[in-house]
């Protein structure tokens, strides 16, 4: 018959199975302390990684767009042109979209204007400006606005005319963002442009063509915006340009290209 174990023995064999039980237990916070350090890590990096992407991305240079070259737009007369019998008197308008004045412009003139081309009046030659891209936009709304500018004309310059008066009509304040890229293309729906037109500014086709074409011409031939020049010559200095009916009257007395009066602008750049 086994002999009884002692109480001194029952103790000692209880101390050995806590201590077991301790060990394990130790073990298994430690195992549990392992993985939890391990996800933190994994998540610090992730979040490390992640915002490292975010700083990259924000400060990486945008993709080099190409220099696209409209169809509809001669190489060696790079405006948006409406064009009359040789002669009509011929009106430059220079403008850029994000600018206020022009939008001032637009308002008083936009009719007489859009009815020298509807009657062969007069050559009609819009000239987009870009420099208050940077300037007065927080997403280079004018190379953009100028690009989708590009892409309604080359889908029809009807289309580009009621485009443009859409973009004034909704001009935003300098200094903004400006326009989406969205918005730019609902308002160009709603002038009637086609799906690949629409395609065009979503892919900012002709931006480039916008601000290293069309920009330079437009400064050449005013350093601010808006300016309007008849047969050549800067016309509205003088503010004649905010009376309305004054732009026709300029134009139907200036007769064939050759003279007219002198004038400016009000919103300067290069």
């Amino acid at each position: 018959m086994a002999e009884k174990p002692s109480a001194q023995d029952v103790r000692e064999a209880q101390r050995v199975e806590l201590r077991k039980q301790r060990e394990k237990e130790l073990n298994r916070q430690k195992r549990v302390r392992t993985a939890v350090i391990a996800a933190i890590v994994v998540v610090a990096l992730a979040v490390v990684a992640g915002l490292g992407y975010l700083i990259y991305q924000a400060n990486a240079p945008e993709p080099e767009l190409e220099l696209n070259q409209p169809a509809s737009i001669s190489k060696d007369e790079p405006t948006l042109a409406f064009k009359a019998d040789d002669t009509k008197p011929v009106v430059d308008v220079v403008f850029d979209y994000m600018c206020p004045f022009c939008g001032a412009f637009e308002q008083v003139n936009s009719a007489d204007l859009h009815e020298m081309i509807e009657n062969g009046d007069a050559t009609v030659n819009f000239h987009v400006r870009t420099f208050l891209s940077k300037k007065m936009s927080t997403t280079e709304y004018s190379a953009r606005a100028g690009g989708a500018a590009v892409c309604t004309y080359e889908d029809s310059p009807e289309v580009f005319l009621k485009f443009h008066e859409l973009l004034f009509a909704n001009q935003p304040e300098e200094g903004g963002p400006g326009l989406s890229d969205r918005e730019l293309v609902k308002y160009a729906k709603q002038a009637g442009a086609k799906d690949s037109t629409l395609s065009c500014i979503k892919d900012q086709k002709f931006r480039r063509y916008a601000t290293d074409v069309l920009e330079p011409v437009g400064a050449k031939l005013s350093p601010a915006t808006p300016a309007v020049l008849i047969n050549g010559k800067e016309w509205g200095s003088d503010g004649a340009w905010q009376k309305p009916g004054a732009l026709k009257e300029a134009v139907a007395s200036s007769g064939t290209p050759g003279a007219s009066d002198a004038g400016g602008a009000s919103d300067s750049g290069n």
